[in-house]
Order: structure tokens, then sequence, then C-alpha cells
């Protein structure tokens, strides 16, 4: 090697060292931890931005409502066929899939799961995803989300911590569809009326 390659080289090979080193932004608590732990209401929001910033033409987020706390409703819309509205999405016919995650608090894997797998497919460029609009609900229970506790399902598997099953106002999501008494049914129901999934 001569005088004039070596230094390029090993800036090559120290920038490569800086970039493996830098820790993954879309990475999820429950992967960091082993799945022992499970993110909170701020780590979604923070997700949801950078699924946005990492594929501007494929992710849009949407805020659909607010819980009776003040917390955002935050659906997340993916699509590497560049349809990211309900409109577009039935004039060009194609299928909407939603995914709801933590509709009780305590069952989060959903959430989890949801971002892992939205991630993989985005970064593989996956062909189902030119085919359809996934529209992921990562938390449908913001605010039964944010009350942690070690004993919240006592008898589940899962995190350490995790929500409670009902929404602040106690009310069980699950069975109110039909009577759509939460604010938090109500927005998800003009959700789904909107996307027709």
């Amino acid at each position: 090697m001569n005088t004039r390659t070596a230094p390029i080289c090993l800036l090559l090979v120290f920038s490569t060292l800086a970039l493996q080193a830098q820790p993954d932004p879309l990475k999820t608590t429950a992967e960091e931890t082993d799945f022992r732990q499970t993110g909170r209401y701020d780590e979604m929001v923070r997700l949801c931005r950078k699924f946005e910033e990492q594929w501007p033409d494929a992710v849009r987020v949407y805020d659909f409502g607010v819980s009776p706390e003040g917390r955002q409703m935050k659906a997340l819309v993916v699509s590497l066929s560049g349809v990211l509205e309900p409109d577009r999405a039935q004039a060009e016919q194609l299928p909407v899939v939603v995914v709801q995650g933590c509709i009780h608090a305590g069952e989060v894997d959903g959430k989890d799961a949801g971002f892992i797998a939205l991630r993989d497919l985005l970064r593989d460029n996956d062909e189902r995803l030119k085919k359809c609009v996934v529209v992921f609900v990562p938390i449908f229970n913001v605010d039964g989300h944010e009350r942690f506790k070690a004993w919240n399902r006592p008898n589940q598997n899962g995190p350490e911590e995790m929500g409670w099953r009902v929404t602040s106002q106690n009310l069980n999501l699950n069975r109110d569809y039909t009577k759509a008494d939460c604010p938090e049914m109500r927005a998800m129901l003009g959700l789904l009326n909107s996307w027709d999934p």
C-alpha cells in the first residue's frame, strides 16, 4: 500500500466502525432489553417520527384523536406504493390493512412487534408493502398504557411493567365498539371509516 492510499483506507475503516457503533434509532425498548421491558408513550411518538423521517415517501404519521388525558392518538400509515391517503387508496383500489396494538395496555406485544415488523419490511423494500396500505395504531389505549405497574397483568407473560387494561375513564375498549362511549373508540371508528379497511 502506498503512502497516499493508507490514510484513505484508515478513514474508511474508522468511519465504518463509527457507523456500526451508532445505536439503531428504530430499535424498540423491548429489543434492547430482551423483551423484559416495553417502551412508554414517548417512545411510540419518537418511533413514529423516526419512521416518517427514514421513509418520507412510504410512511405518514396521522394524529386521529385525543385521549381524555390529552394524549395524541397516532396511526402510522405505511406503503411502498406511495399511497398514504385514504382517498388515494380507495381510488387505486389498494387493500388497506389495519393493525391495532395495545387495546389493552397490558398486552403490549402488538405494539412492539408491529414496529419491528414494519421496520424490517421497509428496510427489505418488501414487495408486499407495494400492494397494500398498512394503517398501524401502535397504542389504542394511550392513557391506560401509561399507568405502568409491575403487577397489572399477574397471570400474563410479558414485560416487567405494563399499563392497565382499561382507559383512564375505567372503560374497556374491547367492549365499546357498538356503544362508542369512549372518546378513544369514537376516534378509532373515525379512522376506520376514513380508511375503509
